[in-house]
């Protein structure tokens, strides 16, 4: 039966339909990622076209029948200034690449909207290093997709103790300098700082996961790392993706 009804969301993708119609993905905690039909909302101005805008969080009241459709909204927070940086701005547009893909329609999973939301306010408000956000959403989100890695001790033995540990691709497991020569696979070097790191990112609470810095080295390292388990285990591209590598190449 359609009826009215009210939820909070981030406004993650804007798609124009027809000559002044809007389709919005949301990313709701109770519903899980949505689509929505703004009938008319390119020709409107005021709080409700401003209140459905990409990045902006807004309680929404929508009408249920064979699709959700937009009846009224009303702004809660909006994180529109992350469009005023550039390196921000592709940013956000990755990770909001990322949940679409990977997400499927009112799929609900605990966390993501939080995840996501804290991720706009570090670079939004807390002006946060860029590549520490992007390292911890990446991992924290692998970990919500079922690949969380282990990182306690060596995969293979057990040993808890190593001067240089390897991080192995295909399993997110560490592997001792001993296990490493007889392991095949696809290995990163973990030093110290970068182990640390990604212990943080995956055991500490969420309104903590981005109050961390490192060295810019560490950051590089722990960002690579980060970024090729994330893709390797959902095996998808993003194009925003390397836009955003793009931005500090011409740096």
């Amino acid at each position: 039966m359609a009826q009215h009804v009210t939820v909070k969301g981030l406004v993650i993708r804007e798609t124009d339909f027809g000559d002044n119609d809007r389709y919005i993905t949301v990313l709701t905690e109770e519903m899980g990622k949505i689509e929505v039909l703004c009938r008319g909302i390119r020709r409107k101005k005021g709080r409700l076209a401003g209140a459905v805008r990409l990045f902006c969080y807004s309680e929404l009241t929508l009408f249920s029948g064979r699709r959700y459709t937009l009846s009224d909204a009303e702004l809660d927070t909006t994180f529109w200034h992350i469009t005023e940086n550039i390196e921000h701005y592709a940013l956000c547009c990755y990770f909001a690449e990322l949940v679409n893909q990977t997400v499927e329609a009112e799929q609900k999973m605990e966390g993501l909207l939080p995840l996501f939301l804290r991720a706009l306010y570090a670079l939004d408000k807390q002006n946060r290093q860029i590549e520490v956000v992007k390292a911890a959403f990446e991992l924290r989100f692998a970990a919500m997709m079922g690949y969380q890695p282990e990182l306690n001790g060596c995969g293979a033995c057990g040993e808890t103790e190593c001067d240089i540990w390897s991080f192995l691709l295909e399993n997110g497991a560490l592997m001792c300098h001993d296990c490493r020569k007889r392991v095949g696979g696809t290995y990163f070097s973990v030093p110290q700082g970068v182990l640390d790191a990604m212990r943080y990112i995956v055991s500490c609470p969420g309104k903590k996961l981005f109050a961390f810095a490192v060295s810019e080295q560490t950051a590089q390292q722990l960002g690579t790392i980060c970024e090729r388990y994330l893709l390797y285990h959902l095996d998808i591209h993003c194009k925003t993706l390397e836009f955003y590598h793009s931005l500090f190449q011409l740096g």
